[in-house]
């Protein structure tokens, strides 16, 4: 085929490069055209064709549901791949994306094994032939990789362990203080030490599972207002990691989250939670 033209649609400036270094990893000859929200990305898919769009679904201007819809009006993007990708797992949210036509949906956090599978299923779902240079050694095959069927289907299927995490939230309400810290290959509960817009500091049991040291991660939270709960989901990376004691056989460790997105109504929320954890 000819040369690969990807569009990268975030409005968190480190999750763009994220995404771009895993499609320079993968298709190294790719040429990559970004941009800041679903307003911009309108704007270049209407004078830039692309093979691939890859896009964030909560965005200011225009979310990343809206400009899917859009797309799929025009005549020569019908049958573009478009992958949301975005923290985002909940069902509901999933059904709206099979809805608008979306090619599949790539749950953060994830790795660069399950960015290239995600992108190998939506070629070969539009019959687009994958270059050389970005080959699986093992195809993706069968239901159990495909996160929308996982997520869609009336069964209790379960992702195999090489796929992204996608769940709800638990379904007890997360106490006050504590937060959900979710990775690619699993999960842990940390109680909160400090938070603020730019990061989160947070104990955990070091015995559980162990993020490793700048490893994309999403963060949940959850507070009431006005007996409502309130979820915030805040995707980063850890930018710290070390014992809580200065001994070998502590059971505790001390994570520090940096926050990459940009998202005001998601800083927004930040700051409610913040008011009322203080």
């Amino acid at each position: 085929m000819a040369v690969l033209k990807i569009a990268v649609i975030d409005d968190a400036t480190m999750i763009r490069d994220l995404i771009k270094k895993f499609v320079r990893q993968n298709f190294p000859e790719a040429k990559i055209f970004d941009a800041v929200n679903g307003q911009a990305g309108m704007t270049l898919l209407k004078r830039q064709p692309v093979d691939l769009i890859l896009c964030d679904w909560e965005m200011p201007e225009m979310s990343g549901e809206e400009l899917l819809r859009w797309v799929r009006t025009q005549e020569n993007m019908l049958d573009t791949p478009f992958i949301m990708v975005t923290s985002r797992g909940d069902k509901e949210f999933v059904i709206k994306a099979i809805e608008a036509k979306v090619s599949d949906y790539l749950v953060k956090p994830f790795n660069n094994k399950q960015f290239l599978e995600k992108i190998h299923r939506a070629f070969k779902k539009h019959g687009i032939q994958v270059p050389e240079s970005a080959l699986l050694s093992k195809p993706p095959t069968g239901r159990g990789g495909d996160s929308l069927a996982v997520l869609t289907a009336h069964s209790s299927a379960v992702p195999k362990a090489n796929e992204s995490p996608v769940k709800n939230l638990p379904k007890k309400p997360l106490p006050k203080g504590a937060a959900i810290v979710r990775t690619s290959s699993g999960e842990i509960k940390c109680a909160l030490k400090q938070l603020d817009l730019k990061s989160m500091l947070g104990v955990f049991k070091a015995s559980t599972f162990m993020p490793t040291l700048l490893e994309q991660v999403s963060l949940d939270l959850e507070f009431s207002r006005r007996d409502e709960q309130k979820i915030v989901r805040m995707n980063g990376f850890v930018q710290m990691l070390k014992s809580n004691e200065e001994r070998p056989d502590s059971n505790l460790a001390i994570l520090k989250v940096f926050f990459m997105d940009e998202d005001p109504q998601k800083r927004a929320l930040i700051s409610e939670y913040v008011g009322q954890f203080n």
